[in-house]
């Protein structure tokens, strides 16, 4: 039966779905077939870099305020901004710009005060539920947002206004929602009523040392509080490996799945088609494939950290074969008459969004039992620098990838992403025997449960 806690987190998951779907599916297949060059796409992908920077500011969500409050200000932003977006279309790009600027940054915020919010009240036995939740329902709000949207506005005509207008509905009802639900405390209060023995080992590492009191009239942590924060963040190797590999573990696959929807529309199909396939079709599969990877860290004798190994070496072979499918492409099929090459680029598009789905779940599983043997103090800013990093090395790359692509084909293209997912490997085999062992220790546990 699904907890209480886990429907509160996959409502608030699908809220920071929105705003995703609608920059990485919606926005580009529309400017594309309005004349927008791929380097100019790619570089409107700047505009979520809050989501790269949100660990600058973690610590004051940490730190100031209650989560409640954090949550109940930036979806009443989102609202607000949703207001304003009905009057910034695609044709007025600055006015949009600005919009999607401050969506990125008010979902940022939000996803700080959420993802803390788990890390601290989820069980190491509802991690790998609560990380379903977390990926499923984040990939369900950017289907609605992206590939939905798109149906709906050729099928039904669909004013811009009317579609900012549903959207920010569904924010002022998360305003509601996040008043009437979340609890008025603020972090260590919600920990202390939630894990108290956890707590009071924290309350006594906190202690300042007589030292510290008698050499300044303000305590050293007081006065050193965000240096000390984030050395803290970044102490554990364990903490510095994960880093690493989440930096760069999906950047192949990231770079094939932004790069098919337009390959396949400069050749010749319609907007509505290619998203129908690589966005409803192929964000179906990927949430299918995300379920499965929790229920393997949950159900059977498989810890996060195998599953990872297995599927990403799975991963290069589909990477392969989608590789050589775009390559074989013939040259002069731009009018979308090639249904069978099609037909093979979304099947091979799907079962890798797949095994996609499995690597996400049980990568985000890893990354938050991580989170959770950090001091309390720190766990939402911990949490939070490992998902920056997961989003920075994708953001970045999908910057780059797309004057790449216009320099040198998307046959070339391919091909590195086809290394850059081989590159996974060797970091993966350089995981710290202490974080295996702990990662096989809970898919142990877990199956017992």
């Amino acid at each position: 039966m699904i907890s209480r806690n886990i429907s509160y987190f996959a409502f608030l998951y699908f809220l920071q779905g929105l705003p995703y779907g609608l920059q990485s599916r919606f926005l580009p297949l529309y400017l594309r077939t309005h004349g927008m060059s791929l380097s100019n796409i790619s570089f409107f992908k700047l505009l979520l870099i809050p989501w790269m920077l949100k660990a600058l500011w973690a610590p004051f969500v940490d730190k100031y305020g209650t989560k409640k409050k954090w949550l109940s200000y930036s979806m009443f932003g989102l609202f607000t901004t949703c207001l304003f977006g009905m009057f910034s279309t695609p044709d007025h790009l600055y006015g949009l710009a600005l919009v999607l600027f401050l969506f990125n940054f008010l979902t940022a915020t939000q996803d700080i005060a959420v993802d803390g919010l788990a890390v601290q009240i989820l069980a190491t036995s509802e991690l790998a539920a609560g990380n379903i939740a977390q990926v499923v329902w984040y990939k369900i709000g950017a289907v609605f947002s992206g590939g939905l949207l798109i149906w709906l506005t050729e099928t039904f005509k669909l004013r811009w206004e009317t579609i900012f207008l549903n959207v920010g509905i569904f924010y002022f009802c998360a305003f509601v929602f996040v008043s009437k639900v979340v609890p008025s405390v603020k972090f260590s209060q919600l920990e202390m009523e939630i894990t108290p023995g956890k707590n009071e080992e924290n309350k006594e590492e906190n202690i300042p040392t007589s030292k510290q009191e008698k050499g300044s009239s303000k305590p050293r942590n007081e006065r050193h509080w965000l240096l000390e924060h984030f050395k803290a963040v970044f102490s554990s190797k364990e903490t510095k490996w994960t880093l690493g590999y989440v930096l760069i573990y999906k950047l192949g696959e990231q770079g094939s799945l932004s790069m098919v929807p337009l390959f396949l529309v400069d050749h010749g199909n319609s907007a509505s088609t290619v998203e129908f396939w690589t966005g409803i079709v192929g964000q179906a599969t990927s949430i299918f494939g995300s379920l499965f990877g929790g229920w393997l860290v949950s159900w059977f004798k498989i810890s996060p950290y195998r599953a990872i190994l297995g599927f990403s070496l799975v991963r290069i072979l589909w990477l392969l074969l989608l590789s050589a499918t775009i390559i074989s492409w013939p040259v002069g099929d731009i009018h979308g008459e090639n249904k069978l090459m099609f037909g093979i680029v979304v099947l091979l598009m799907c079962t890798m969004l797949l095994g996609s789905g499995v690597v996400t779940t049980t990568t985000f599983t890893l990354m938050m039992y991580c989170s959770q043997r950090s001091p309390s103090a720190i766990q939402a800013s911990h949490y939070t620098t490992m998902a920056t990093a997961e989003v920075l090395g994708k953001l970045t790359f999908s910057v780059l990838i797309g004057s790449f692509a216009d320099t040198f084909g998307y046959s070339l293209a391919f091909l590195l992403f086809v290394i850059l997912a081989v590159l996974v490997l060797p970091v993966l085999m350089n995981c710290p025997s202490s974080l295996r062992e702990m990662l096989n220790n809970t898919g142990n546990k877990s199956n017992r449960k």
